[in-house]
């Protein structure tokens, strides 16, 4: 009954037309997006902990070069109990190189991260949105910002990360790289093998 009443002859723009797989792709976003929320509550949470435990080592002295990071000296760079990473400043941050105590802790020999970036340490429960911010702050001039997060070794366990990032930069000021050094404040127990 096209005379009907009811009846309209206006049609919905495909562009705005729900579909089930347009409702299911929304789900999905919602549902990763309140998961990326409520790890970042958590990690926060976790941060303020870490910084009000007198036993927990919080602020570091962060090198100023990548020679200073990363010694030509291997005895030095290796007798460094700070778990080192150095990162590009640009791009996708792909590592150029880490120290033994960055081994140690996450079961990566050097050889093997150097030009990969830094997603190899990353997994579901890996604290994205307070990674983007801490790298945003970088960018935005700060000397350091520090984030929790979980962090998966080449093993696949898991362990929460008190990260803390800073520039690197030339003789000019030029900033030319990062450096992330990372603190196991706890092992994550029952951990999926992720990688």
């Amino acid at each position: 009954p096209t005379n009907s009443p009811h009846h309209s002859t206006m049609s919905i723009p495909a562009d705005q037309q729900t579909t089930p797989i347009k409702k299911y792709q929304f789900v999905r976003r919602l549902k990763s997006r309140l998961a990326r929320r409520r790890i970042r509550k958590e990690d926060e949470k976790i941060l303020r902990a870490a910084r009000d435990d007198a036993t927990i080592q919080t602020e570091f002295d962060l090198p100023k070069t990548v020679k200073d990071a990363l010694p030509d000296d291997a005895e030095k760079k290796n007798n460094d109990s700070r778990a080192i990473v150095v990162t590009e400043c640009t791009g996708t941050f792909n590592m150029i190189g880490c120290n033994k105590a960055w081994e140690n802790l996450c079961g990566y020999a050097e050889c093997e991260i150097q030009g990969k970036d830094s997603s190899i340490l990353q997994g579901p429960e890996t604290n994205y949105d307070g990674l983007r911010d801490a790298v945003s702050r970088l960018f935005e001039g700060e000397q350091q910002a520090t984030v929790v997060t979980t962090n998966y070794r080449k093993d696949g366990s898991r362990f929460k990360n008190l990260l803390t990032l800073g520039p690197l930069r030339d003789d000019n000021g030029k900033l030319t790289h990062f450096v992330a050094i990372l603190k196991n404040i706890g092992d994550v127990k029952d951990a999926p093998k992720y990688h």
